[in-house]
């Protein structure tokens, strides 16, 4: 069975982005920025309400940010509680992941620092490696 649903929207509930005054960047050397993100929904009828959080709180950085988005999703029917979940943090992550992506790349031009540019991410292997971990405990 094919499951149908639509955006009805995707939003900013929280941003929140802080320059770090006590980096000093060494000369020569890349530094990372280490990130971080989670995933949750909630079941209202036939709309699911996916809340995604992406953040890098390290102290060791330039910048430290957290951006919370939510995305309502309006279902022909929802389906199971299993496939919900793998729909959640596979197709709707993905459809809010742009959106995450140009927040942040705005935060960072905006701070007068070069603009963070996120890589690309493969929620397929993130959720399955997520189920073979939940499979193990």
């Amino acid at each position: 069975m094919q499951v149908k649903f639509k955006i009805e929207t995707i939003r900013q509930i929280e941003c929140f982005f802080a320059l770090n005054p006590e980096f000093k960047p060494e000369k020569g050397k890349k530094y990372g920025i280490a990130l971080g993100f989670d995933i949750s929904f909630k079941k209202q009828r036939k709309k699911i309400a996916v809340i995604f959080k992406f953040f890098s709180e390290e102290k060791n950085q330039p910048f430290v940010f957290r951006i919370i988005q939510q995305g309502i999703f309006d279902f022909e029917t929802v389906p199971k509680s299993e496939e919900l979940e793998k729909i959640v943090h596979i197709n709707c992550a993905s459809i809010m992941f742009p959106f995450i992506r140009e927040s942040i790349a705005d935060l960072t031009r905006k701070a007068g620092v070069p603009p963070l540019i996120l890589d690309p991410i493969n929620f397929v292997a993130i959720y399955e490696d997520m189920k073979k971990k939940s499979n193990k405990n």
